[in-house]
C-alpha cells in the first residue's frame, strides 16, 4: 500500500497562546494552563502527544480484537510523561521534551488470557504513534 499523508493545520486563535488544530473536519483547541501563560481552554501540546499515544493504543485494541478472537468489554490507556519545563523555557540545559513516557493498557475481556496477551503484543508492535515516539526525523517542510 502507498503512503498516506496525514495533515494538521494549526492556527493561532488571536487570544493568548491558544491555537486551533484542524485535521479534516475536526478541530481541537490547544492551550496552556495559566502557569504556562495560557487560559486552559484546551489540552496543551504535550498532553495531546500523550493522548495521541493512548488513543492509538485504544483504537488498535478495538480494531484488532476480532482478528485475535478477543471480546472487549472495556479498554483504557493511562499515559504519563515527565518533562522539565526549564528546558523549553530556556532556563537550563535540560532537555525540552519528555525524559520518559509511561503507559498502562488495561483490557477488560472475558476472553482467554493468552488471546488477550497476543492482542496486546500485536497492538504494541503495530502502534504507529508508539513507533514514532521511538525515533523519527522531524524536519521543516
Amino acid at each position: 500500500m502507498a503512503n498516506i499523508t496525514f495533515k494538521s493545520d494549526v492556527k493561532w486563535t488571536g487570544q493568548g497562546v491558544s491555537c486551533d488544530a484542524i485535521s479534516g473536519t475536526n478541530t481541537i483547541r490547544i492551550d496552556e494552563p495559566p502557569v504556562l501563560g495560557g487560559n486552559d481552554t484546551g489540552p496543551n501540546p504535550v498532553e495531546l502527544l500523550l493522548s495521541g499515544l493512548g488513543g492509538c493504543l485504544v483504537v488498535l485494541v478495538n480494531a484488532f480484537a476480532p482478528a485475535h478472537g478477543v471480546e472487549v468489554t472495556d479498554v483504557k490507556a493511562e499515559v504519563a510523561g515527565d518533562l522539565d519545563p526549564d528546558g523549553f523555557m530556556g532556563k537550563s540545559d535540560a532537555r525540552p521534551g519528555f525524559n520518559e513516557i509511561r503507559y498502562k493498557l488495561t483490557i477488560d475481556s472475558p476472553s482467554a488470557a493468552e488471546k488477550i496477551a497476543a492482542l496486546t503484543a500485536h497492538v504494541l508492535k503495530a502502534c504507529p504513534v508508539k513507533d514514532t515516539l521511538a525515533g523519527v526525523t522531524v524536519k521543516a517542510m
